[in-house]
């Protein structure tokens, strides 16, 4: 169609409109009706298309995984179903599923004893023989049950045929303990505890010794062989008691933990090791260094020797292996301050105060930083010619010569010559 023909029928439509409006709006509304049914439709398709899918996945899920085998029964089972007082034993429980197979049953089983007063189970599946009698001993796990009936034989009757110690070998630290057991295997079938009846023996009590009931305490690093025995039948357990393991260091710290240092004075730091067992020790492995690392207030040798430089501060590290070789670091927190370079007292005499008479000295300390003080010592090497208090001040005694000094870190000012004379009448 060209565009001269197009643009005529638009002319015609749009004369139309305007004559037969009604017409437009019959025309728009059969449009707008049939679009809704047309989506309507499509939904419905859509919506039906995803259900069938979903039920082919079903379908093929079912078909290729099927679901897991249903526990059907249990079965439990002992080495003996026949104990006397005392004694234990250990039960089973064996699932078996709807697919025929069979496994052992552990987590999630409940054990339960019809009567506790003849035998009572633990929830691991322990029997504990109490009294004579009969008690049913039930696993139960996803609402399916098994049961296996013990029977609690008297003491009397039946004569003991074997005897077993377990465990059968052990390794025990030195200055541990361990309970053995010791079990009797009886004419009738039945099996009981020989713990207290039995006669109890090592065969090196210095490496590891036994009380009358069975109970093993390691002495020293070594093997000894711990047996019962009773009505000529024996049972042993090897017990090997193996080298105290050697303590290992867990953390370093360094001994003084802070220390105050005057330009050009060292001291010696030691690394301090505390171990495993509690104990400390200081070590001679460490390495030593400064943090932050080549700083010029102060360096340390590698013996932990410190050498203050200029004032500031900072930390001095030392670094000892551990286990696995991990490093550990412990650290002095060290400050240098100025040293004193010189001390100038005044007066400088000499002086000649009469004896009773005064004379008061002044004393200023010259630092390293430039900084000044008069933070000094006083002293009179005659003190029965003139003495000196705190302050510098110089009391004659009696006539004679003295020499009051100013001493600070061992640094000494000028002397001052005290000459005490009484002045003419």
């Amino acid at each position: 169609m060209n565009s001269e023909l197009r643009q005529r029928l638009l002319g015609e439509a749009v004369v139309r409109a305007a004559e037969h409006p009604a017409d437009v709006a019959t025309a728009v509304g059969a449009g707008m009706a049939k679009v809704r049914r047309k989506i309507a439709w499509g939904s419905v398709i859509a919506v039906a298309v995803a259900l069938a899918l979903t039920a082919a996945f079903v379908a093929w899920r079912i078909a290729v995984i099927p679901p897991p085998p249903a526990l059907e029964s249990i079965a439990v089972t002992s080495a003996s179903q026949a104990l006397r007082p005392e004694a234990t034993i250990a039960l089973t429980a064996t699932g078996r599923y709807s697919d025929g197979s069979s496994r052992p049953l552990g987590d999630g089983v409940e054990w339960s004893s019809s009567n506790p007063g003849i035998a009572t189970v633990d929830g691991a599946g322990v029997v504990t023989a109490v009294a004579a009698g009969s008690a049913e001993l039930t696993a139960t796990l996803a609402g399916v049950s098994g049961k296996l009936t013990l029977a609690v034989l008297g003491t009397d009757g039946a004569g003991l045929t074997a005897l077993h110690v377990s465990p059968e070998t052990a390794t025990v630290d030195p200055g541990g303990i361990l309970q053995l057991l010791a079990e009797g295997t009886f004419s009738d079938g039945s099996r009981g505890n020989l713990n207290d009846s039995a006669l109890w023996s090592s065969s090196n009590p210095a490496i590891a010794r036994v009380d009358g009931r069975g109970l093993v305490t390691a002495v020293a690093p070594g093997t000894a062989r711990v047996s019962a025995s009773q009505e000529g039948l024996q049972g042993s357990s090897t017990i090997t008691v193996p080298d105290a393991p050697k303590p290992t260091i867990t953390a370093v710290s360094v001994n003084p933990a802070q220390l105050t240092l005057k330009e050009g004075q060292t001291a010696q730091l030691e690394a301090v090791a505390t171990y495993s067992d509690g104990t400390s020790a200081a070590v001679g492995n460490a390495t030593w260094e400064t943090s932050p690392p080549g700083s010029k207030i102060a360096d340390v040798d590698p013996t932990g020797l410190v050498t203050a430089r200029r004032t500031g501060s900072l930390a001095v590290v030392a670094t000892v292996p551990g286990a696995d070789g991990q490093l550990l670091r412990g650290q002095a927190e060290l400050t240098v301050v100025p040293s004193v370079k010189s001390i100038k007292v005044s007066p400088a005499g000499p002086l000649q105060p009469e004896p009773g008479g005064s004379v008061q000295l002044r004393a200023v300390v010259f630092y390293s930083d430039g900084t000044t003080g008069s933070d000094v010592e006083w002293s009179s090497d005659r003190p029965l010619i003139a003495s000196v208090d705190g302050s510098g001040l110089v009391t004659g005694v009696r006539e004679g010569d003295a020499e009051i000094t100013a001493t600070a870190d061992g640094v000494t000012g000028n002397p001052v010559t005290v000459l005490v004379r009484t002045s003419p009448d």
